[in-house]
């Protein structure tokens, strides 16, 4: 089950310090659900969703974000009908 996102929101980014992070969200509203360290993990959180009956494929999608809370890319998960997008 997703975990509470943990950072600092300034003028709608947020702040992560000195790290690239992997935002699961949805993919309609871009709300976060959860954070995560790696592409990997982000997936893997998205994927149990689905298996256990939370989601609906193509629902959430992963938002990776430099360590200034810049979007480098949305996308989603391999397999899936995946938006993907470049800042």
């Amino acid at each position: 089950m997703p975990q509470s996102p943990k950072w600092c929101v300034s003028a709608g980014a947020p702040k992560l310090g000195d790290m690239t992070v992997f935002i699961v969200q949805e993919s309609v509203h871009a709300d976060h659900v959860s954070r995560h360290e790696t592409r990997e993990a982000a997936i893997a959180a998205i994927e149990e969703m689905v298996r256990e009956g939370l989601a609906e494929r193509g629902e959430f999608n992963i938002r990776e974000i430099d360590d200034a809370g810049k979007t480098l890319r949305v996308f989603g998960v391999p397999g899936e009908a995946a938006r993907t997008e470049v800042a």
